[in-house]
C-alpha cells in the first residue's frame, strides 16, 4: 500500500503543477505560469522525500524506487511544460482577431483619416499603441482626471479629426505676391518648399512630403524677408467660433493668395509635429517628430527636444530649410525664431553649432521659470542684439491688470505659467520681434527668415477651453498683433516682405456642449495590465493622450501582441475608464457606453499598413466632425 502511495503521490503533485501552470498562463503570464508550476512540483517532491525519509511511504533506498522518482520528475516537468502550453493556447483562442479589428476601425475612418495616420507613424519614434478618441471626445492627463469637475474646461486636441485639422492659410506680400482664391487641398509641409521658391533657393531636397503651393503667382522681386506667423491653436473652428477677433488676417486673406482648405496634414494635431512640417517640409514620418514625446529607449518614452534652455533639435531626422539655406550661404542669409515654448524651435531646426557666438542663428522661447526670453540652446541659438526690457513686460501687466477681466477665475494659471492666457506677454513678443528688425541685418547676406508662433491661443484653450471669453480676448491680442507687425514690415521693408500666416492646429470644444467624453489614462493604464500584465514586470510604460507606450518583452510574457492590445481596448466604453475619483457630478450619465475611441492601431499592424486607397470613404461625416472648406466670402 505504502508503495503506491509513493509514485501516486508524486504523479498527483506533478499534474498539479501542470494545472497551475495553465491556468497561470491562462490568466496572463507565461513566466509566472511556469514559476507558479515548477514551485508546486517542487513543493511536492520535497513533501515526499521528506516522508519517504520517515519511512512514510516504505523503503526509501530500492533504487528502482529512485529511477520512479527522476522518471516521475521529469515527467512532472513536462506536465508544466504542457499545462503553459495549454493556458498560452486557451489564452490566444479567446481573443478577437486583432488584425481584422484594427482593419474594420481603418474601413470606418475611411482613406482621408487614414493618410493622416500614415503620415505620422514613425517607427522607433511612435508610440506602441496610437489612439484615435472618438470625435470630441478628449484625453485627459492623469493630474486632470485627479482633480475633475463639472463642465471642467480642460482639453486637449490629440486627435485626427478635421475640425482639429483645418487651418487657415495665407500668403501676403504687396508688389511680389498676386492676390489669389484657392479650395485645393494643402497643408503645412507646403510652406517650406513655397518659402525656399520664393527666396530663390534651388537647394531644397526634391524628395520631401510637401509641394510649392498651387496657384501662387509671383513677380519676379525677390523678398528681403520672408516672415512666418503661426496662430498656435488658430484653426478654423475657433476662427468661426469668434468671427470677429481676428479682423486683420481677414483682411490679409482677402488681399493675398488665400488657400481655404489647408490642414496640419497628419496626426496627432498637436504643437510639436506641425512646427517641425512647417520647417522641414515634411510629416512626421520623416521629420520624426511624433510627438511632444517620443520612444526614448526600451524603458519608454520622453520629452522631445528634452528640457527647455537645453534643447536638443537633433531629434529632427531632417534638416529644415532654414537649415539648408543658411549653410548653402554660408551662414551669411539671416535666419531667426521666435516663439514661447521649446516645440517651436522645430521651425528653425539645428541651429550653429559650429559658430561663434554672434553667428549663431536667433532662436528664442519664454522661460516661465524667469519670466523672461531666453535662447532654446545658448551653445545653438542666440538672443537678438537687441531685447526689449522687464519694465516694457510689466508695463503691459499694469495696463491690463487695471482691467483685468474675472472669466473663469477657477482656472487661472498659476506660478510661472501665469503670463501664458493674458494679452501682456503677446505684446512683448510683437515687441521683441520689432526689436530684432531693428537690431539684427535682416537682408544683409540674402532673402531673411523670421519664424515666430503666438502661443497663447492654444494655450487658453487648453486652461479655459476655446468657448470661454479668454479665447476670444487671446485671438483678438494675437490679431492685433498681426497688424502691428504688418505696419511695421511695410515701414521696413516696403515692396521687400512676404508674410506667411497660418495655425498649427484647431481646438477641443468642451466635450459636455458636444456629446462628447474623457479619456482617462490612469483607467487605461489599470484596463490594459488587468487583461496583459500578470507577469512580474508592468505592460504600460507611459500613457500620453494620442499614445501608449509599452513594455514589449512583458507583453509577450502574457502570450500577447501590440495587436492583441489594441483589439482589445477598440471598444473600450466611457463607462469602464472612470475611476472612483471622478465626481458623480461630472460624470456624463447619459453617455456612459459611448466609445472612448473610433480606432486603436498597433505599431506592429501600421507596420503593414500599405496604400490606404482601399478605406474609401469615413463613416464620420457631419459639418460637426468636419465643418468643411470654408466659404470664399469672409463673413462667417
Amino acid at each position: 500500500m505504502a508503495a503506491r502511495r509513493f509514485p501516486r503521490s508524486l504523479l498527483a503533485f506533478a499534474l498539479v503543477g501542470g494545472a497551475v501552470a495553465a491556468v497561470v498562463v491562462w490568466l496572463g503570464s507565461l513566466v509566472t505560469g511556469i514559476v507558479a508550476g515548477v514551485a508546486t512540483w517542487i513543493v511536492g517532491l520535497l513533501l515526499i522525500r521528506w516522508a519517504a525519509g520517515r519511512g512514510f511511504l516504505g523503503d526509501g533506498h530500492d533504487p528502482s524506487r529512485r529511477r520512479f522518482l527522476v522518471w516521475t520528475g521529469l515527467g512532472g516537468l513536462a506536465w508544466v511544460a504542457g499545462g503553459a502550453a495549454l493556458g498560452r493556447a486557451a489564452a490566444t483562442l479567446t481573443r478577437p482577431d486583432a488584425g481584422a479589428v484594427q482593419e474594420a476601425a481603418a474601413s470606418d475612418l475611411g482613406a482621408e483619416y487614414m493618410e493622416l495616420v500614415r503620415r505620422a507613424y514613425h517607427p522607433g519614434r511612435s508610440g506602441d499603441i496610437q489612439l484615435l478618441v472618438s470625435p470630441f471626445n478628449s484625453a485627459n492627463y492623469a493630474a486632470e482626471s485627479l482633480s475633475l469637475v463639472p463642465h471642467d474646461p480642460r482639453t486637449s486636441h490629440a486627435a485626427v479629426w478635421m475640425y482639429l485639422e483645418r487651418i487657415p492659410l495665407v500668403v501676403y506680400g504687396p508688389g511680389i505676391v498676386q492676390r489669389s482664391d484657392s479650395a485645393e487641398r494643402v497643408s503645412l509641409a507646403d510652406l517650406a518648399p513655397t518659402t525656399a521658391r520664393l527666396i530663390g533657393f534651388d537647394g531644397w531636397p526634391g524628395d520631401r512630403d510637401g509641394r510649392v503651393l498651387p496657384g501662387l503667382s509671383v513677380t519676379r522681386r525677390t523678398p528681403k524677408i520672408v516672415v512666418t506667423y503661426v496662430f498656435d491653436g488658430g484653426g478654423w473652428n475657433v476662427l468661426r467660433h469668434w468671427p470677429n477677433d481676428w479682423a486683420n488676417l481677414k483682411r490679409l486673406m482677402g488681399e493675398g493668395a488665400n488657400y481655404r482648405n489647408a490642414l496640419t496634414g497628419s496626426f496627432p494635431a498637436v504643437t510639436a509635429c506641425a512646427h517641425a512640417t512647417i520647417g522641414t517640409g515634411a510629416f512626421p514620418k520623416t521629420h520624426g517628430v511624433t510627438g511632444h514625446n517620443i520612444r526614448a529607449d526600451a524603458r519608454g518614452s520622453r520629452k522631445t527636444y528634452g528640457e527647455p534652455g537645453n534643447a536638443d533639435p537633433s531629434d529632427i531626422l531632417v534638416p529644415t530649410l532654414a537649415d539648408l539655406y543658411s549653410d548653402a550661404t554660408g551662414n551669411r542669409a539671416w535666419v531667426g525664431e521666435v516663439g514661447y515654448q521649446v516645440w517651436h524651435m522645430g521651425m528653425i531646426g539645428f541651429g550653429g553649432p559650429n559658430r561663434g557666438a554672434d553667428e549663431k542663428p536667433v532662436g528664442v522661447y519664454w522661460n516661465e521659470g524667469t519670466g523672461s526670453w531666453a535662447p532654446h540652446n545658448p551653445q545653438l541659438f542666440r538672443l537678438p542684439a537687441q531685447t526689449p526690457g522687464p519694465d516694457i513686460f510689466e508695463a503691459h501687466q499694469a495696463v491690463f491688470n487695471s482691467n483685468r477681466p474675472s472669466w473663469d477665475a477657477q482656472f487661472d494659471p498659476k506660478g510661472g505659467q501665469s503670463p501664458c492666457c493674458s494679452p501682456p506677454v503677446v505684446q512683448y513678443q510683437h515687441d521683441l520681434l520689432a526689436s530684432t528688425l531693428d537690431s539684427e541685418p535682416i537682408g544683409a547676406g540674402g532673402p531673411s527668415l523670421l519664424y515666430t508662433t503666438y502661443k497663447s491661443p492654444d494655450y487658453t484653450g487648453h486652461v479655459y477651453n476655446m468657448y470661454s471669453e479668454w479665447e476670444g480676448l487671446m485671438l483678438r491680442t494675437v490679431d492685433e498683433q498681426l497688424g502691428r507687425l504688418v505696419e511695421e514690415l511695410d515701414a521696413r521693408y516696403p515692396g521687400e516682405y512676404v508674410l506667411i500666416v497660418t495655425a498649427d492646429h484647431g481646438q477641443c470644444p468642451l466635450p459636455d456642449a458636444v456629446n462628447g467624453v474623457r479619456l482617462d489614462p490612469i483607467q487605461l493604464t489599470r484596463s490594459i495590465e488587468e487583461a496583459f500584465g500578470a507577469g512580474p514586470a508592468s505592460v504600460v510604460q507611459n500613457v500620453w493622450p494620442s499614445e501608449v507606450y509599452m513594455n514589449v518583452p512583458g507583453l509577450r510574457d502574457a502570450g500577447a501582441s501590440l495587436d492583441d492590445v489594441a483589439a482589445h481596448l477598440r471598444h473600450l466604453t466611457y463607462r469602464q475608464n472612470l475611476g472612483p475619483y471622478v465626481p458623480r457630478n461630472a460624470i456624463e450619465q447619459a453617455l456612459l457606453g459611448d466609445p472612448e475611441f473610433s480606432a486603436v492601431f498597433a505599431s506592429t499592424w501600421l507596420d503593414r499598413l500599405g496604400d490606404v486607397s482601399r478605406f474609401r470613404q469615413t463613416i464620420y461625416t457631419g459639418q460637426d466632425v468636419d465643418p468643411g472648406i470654408p466659404p470664399a466670402s469672409l463673413n462667417l
